[in-house]
C-alpha cells in the first residue's frame, strides 16, 4: 500500500472513492472536475494508481490560551466499499500522525467511537436552541446594526477573532469565506451591532423561525445588543432558532422559562493532540509553580512550571503521576476537566499531583466548515 498526497492527475480515481462512498452523482469525465482542496492524502494499491481511500486536510489555526496551535482539519474521508477493513484508512492516519507537522487534528466524526480508535475524542458540547422570541422579551429591542454585504471585511474578521479567542480550539480566519458579501442573492445576511457582535441569520417561512446561523459577542452589553436588534423579528416570526451556540453560552441565562423551549445537545467535534509536548508548552498554567509527570500511551512527558516559564523533558525512565491514553490526554489537555475519578481510561498513581490544578477545565468552541 502506498499513501501519498494526490495531484490533479488523481483527479478521477478520487471522484471515484467518493461517488462509492457517499453516494454522490459524479461525472468522472468531467474535464473541469478538480481536487476539493490543495491537500487531499490518498492511499493507493501497490500500482500506485488505484485509490482505496483518501480524505482532505484543511490547514487551520486554532486559538489556545491566547496563541495558536497548528491544525489539520480532517474531512471526507472515505474509502471504496469493496477495500474497507484492509487498513486503508488507518495507513491514511498514520501518515497524518508520524508524517506531518501539525500540533492538533480536529474532525467532525459520523462516529465518535469509529474515530475514538484512531485517538480522538469529543471535544465538548455545542446547543441548538429553538426559543419563542416571548422568552427573550426581556432585552430591549434596538436598531444599531450594519448589514455585510461584502465591504468592511476587515473589521468583521477582527470582530469574529476577537471574539472568538474566548474559546478554546475556535477556528482563526483569515478570510471572509465564512460570510456572504452577497445577502441578497444568497439569504444568509450577517448584521453586526456597533462592531462588538455580530449574527449570520437565514429565515425558515414556512415555519416562521428566524435561523441564527453563528452568534458572536464579547460583552454582556453586545449579546443584549444583537439578541435585541433580532427581536425585530418578532412581528412576522414566532421564534428564533440558535442554530450552533456554545454549551454554556451566556444566552440561556436570559431565557425566562427554559421548558418553553426546545434545547439539545451535540458533540461539537473531535479533537486528537499530535504534538503533546507542544501543547503542554502552550498551556498557561493557572499556578505559578508545580510539576507532573505524565505518561500517553508509550511516551513519559516531565513538566515543570516556574517564574522562567514551562520546561518539558520526555523520558519514559519517569515515575508518571498520572496515565492515560492519547485519546483521553486530547480532551483534558485542551479541554480541561473537573472530577477527575470519574473520567474513564485515566490512571491517577499520584492523587496530590499539581497536575489536577494546573489544568482545569475551559470554554471549548468551534463550528468551520470543511
Amino acid at each position: 500500500m502506498i499513501v501519498r498526497f494526490l495531484t490533479q492527475n488523481d483527479v478521477v480515481e478520487h471522484d471515484k472513492v467518493t461517488s462509492q462512498a457517499f453516494s454522490y452523482a459524479c461525472d468522472i469525465n468531467d474535464p473541469s472536475s478538480v481536487l476539493p482542496c490543495p491537500n487531499v492524502l490518498g492511499a493507493f494499491d501497490g500500482d500506485n494508481k488505484t485509490l482505496l481511500a483518501d480524505f482532505e486536510i484543511n490547514e487551520r489555526k486554532c486559538n489556545y490560551d491566547g496563541g495558536i496551535l497548528t491544525c489539520a482539519a480532517v474531512g471526507g474521508v472515505a474509502a471504496k466499499p469493496e477495500h474497507r477493513g484492509k487498513g486503508a484508512v488507518k495507513a491514511l492516519f498514520r501518515y497524518l500522525f508520524e508524517q506531518t507537522d501539525y500540533d492538533i487534528s480536529i474532525l467532525y466524526p459520523f462516529s465518535e467511537t469509529y474515530y475514538r480508535n484512531f485517538g480522538y475524542e469529543r471535544a465538548g458540547y455545542s446547543v441548538c436552541a429553538t426559543i419563542p422570541f416571548s422568552e427573550i422579551s426581556g432585552i430591549g429591542r434596538n436598531h444599531d446594526v450594519t448589514l455585510y454585504e461584502g465591504n468592511s471585511t476587515e473589521q468583521l474578521l477582527a470582530l469574529y477573532n476577537r471574539c472568538a479567542r474566548q474559546y478554546s480550539l475556535s477556528f482563526v480566519r483569515e478570510n471572509a469565506e465564512a460570510f456572504s458579501g452577497e445577502p441578497y442573492l444568497s439569504k444568509s445576511y450577517t448584521y453586526i451591532w456597533k462592531n462588538n457582535a455580530f449574527a449570520t441569520i437565514g429565515i425558515d417561512r414556512e415555519n416562521s423561525v428566524i435561523l441564527v446561523k453563528e452568534l458572536y459577542f464579547d460583552s454582556c452589553e453586545s449579546m443584549q445588543g444583537i439578541i435585541g436588534f433580532l427581536r425585530n423579528f418578532e412581528s412576522n416570526q414566532k421564534s428564533i432558532c440558535f442554530q450552533n451556540i456554545p454549551a454554556n453560552s451566556p444566552l440561556l441565562g436570559f431565557l425566562r422559562d427554559m421548558k418553553n423551549c426546545d434545547i439539545k445537545m451535540y458533540n461539537t467535534g473531535s479533537v486528537r493532540i499530535l504534538n503533546v509536548e507542544k501543547v503542554l508548552r502552550a498551556h498557561q498554567y493557572p499556578a505559578r509553580e508545580g510539576a507532573f509527570t505524565l505518561r500517553i500511551d508509550d511516551d513519559t512527558f516531565k513538566v515543570t512550571v516556574s517564574a522562567n516559564g514551562v520546561e518539558t523533558e520526555k523520558n519514559n525512565v519517569f515515575e508518571p503521576d498520572v496515565i492515560m491514553d492519547i485519546s483521553t490526554a486530547s480532551q483534558l489537555l485542551l479541554c480541561g476537566f473537573s472530577q477527575a475519578e470519574y473520567i474513564p481510561r485515566l490512571t491517577v498513581r499520584n492523587p496530590q499531583s499539581d497536575f489536577f490544578r494546573l489544568f482545569p477545565p475551559r470554554s471549548v468552541f468551534f463550528s468551520d466548515c470543511f
